[in-house]
């Protein structure tokens, strides 16, 4: 859909005071300021908060919870798994991305298209990314007699938490990012491995 200057100057804004408010937070009000518009003009282009949030939902997903699934599948499976974890994760955690799963933890119950657009851009491309690998696992040297889509989902499960799920309730970390990240990562892989008796 194309945009002219204004509306994107107001999606942009919107989509900052979301993420640092929250929808509950937020106010057109703020969006105009934001915008460098007026509140009639937001209102000219989105008749309600609601609206202009269904507009931002998805912009923000596509923007902060994608990645480039350009890790060669044929490398050894625990480097493979490592390389994809990592890009997982650094693509939820950032300041950002954490703001935006709020948003998505606290309000995709009663926004379709914040659900909807989390689904579609945050886990169903990694989820068939993965089942596919999976499935053509036994030319990789991995044999998994499971559901690959259930593999799949245990490996993305294993591969955030229990580290997203403290940063999102705010817990403070006692290294930097980039470290804990890679702890997590790692320790992923390790329980997969275990789980799975990958070699």
């Amino acid at each position: 859909m194309n945009h002219d200057l204004r509306t994107r100057r107001i999606i942009g804004a919107a989509k900052r005071v979301f993420l640092e408010h929250g929808f509950d937070g937020a106010s057109m009000d703020e969006v105009a300021l934001e915008a460098g518009v007026s509140k009639r003009t937001v209102y000219n282009r989105y008749i309600s908060k609601e609206e202009l949030f269904d507009e931002v939902a998805k912009d923000a997903c596509e923007q902060l919870l994608t990645f480039s699934f350009d890790t060669p599948s044929d490398i050894p499976v625990r480097d493979f798994l490592k390389s994809l974890a990592l890009k997982i994760l650094w693509s939820r955690l950032s300041p950002d991305s954490l703001a935006l799963l709020r948003n998505v933890a606290f309000r995709a119950h009663r926004m379709e298209s914040l659900r909807t657009g989390y689904a579609e851009t945050a886990i169903q491309p990694v989820l068939s990314f993965l089942t596919t690998y999976f499935e053509s696992g036994e030319g990789k040297g991995v044999a998994i007699n499971a559901d690959p889509e259930d593999v799949a989902w245990t490996f993305f499960s294993m591969a955030i938490h229990p580290l997203e799920s403290k940063l999102l309730m705010g817990e403070q970390l006692t290294t930097d990012l980039e470290t804990a990240i890679v702890k997590q990562a790692d320790a992923a892989v390790s329980k997969f491995s275990a789980l799975y008796n990958l070699t």
